[in-house]
């Protein structure tokens, strides 16, 4: 996965706007996620706020070095190893993505474009290829 240096402004861009609502993209992405596949809810055992803000540290921490995206493989990697002992499954980050994006087109309204979505969802793919690997690192992905 290369991002054009286009394709890395424009995250890192609309992160700015994603950024000033926080805890609102955060709640929005899990509402998302929930409304897309209510089966998986029973996966997050912990606190709703204390999971959305876990999940937007990541995000961000992902969004702080789309530059040199290598540098988030050993945490990808441990994140997967974290999320197969969760009973995630490969069939789960198609899920993750759409819900991603939806929250995304919601938070910046009028402001989404396919240039936007484009480059979240290249980048997206690269993070979830890189967790999935982690998720292999010690047994097999399970499939849907």
């Amino acid at each position: 996965m290369e991002l054009t240096v286009v394709e890395k402004h424009t995250i890192t861009s609309t992160f700015l706007l994603l950024d000033q609502a926080e805890k609102s993209f955060a709640k929005l992405f899990y509402d998302c996620l929930f409304e897309l596949a209510p089966m998986i809810k029973p996966m997050f055992k912990s606190d709703r706020q204390l999971i959305e803000q876990h999940f937007f540290i990541i995000f961000s921490t992902a969004v702080g070095n789309v530059t040199h995206p290598e540098s988030l493989r050993t945490t990808l990697l441990n994140l997967g190893e974290r999320h197969r002992a969760y009973g995630v499954e490969s069939c789960h980050f198609g899920i993750v993505k759409s819900a991603l994006l939806l929250a995304i087109q919601h938070e910046l309204k009028g402001q989404c474009n396919a240039n936007i979505e484009n480059a979240w969802s290249k980048y997206y793919d690269f993070l979830a290829a890189t967790i999935q690997e982690g998720m292999l690192s010690q047994s097999h992905i399970a499939q849907c």
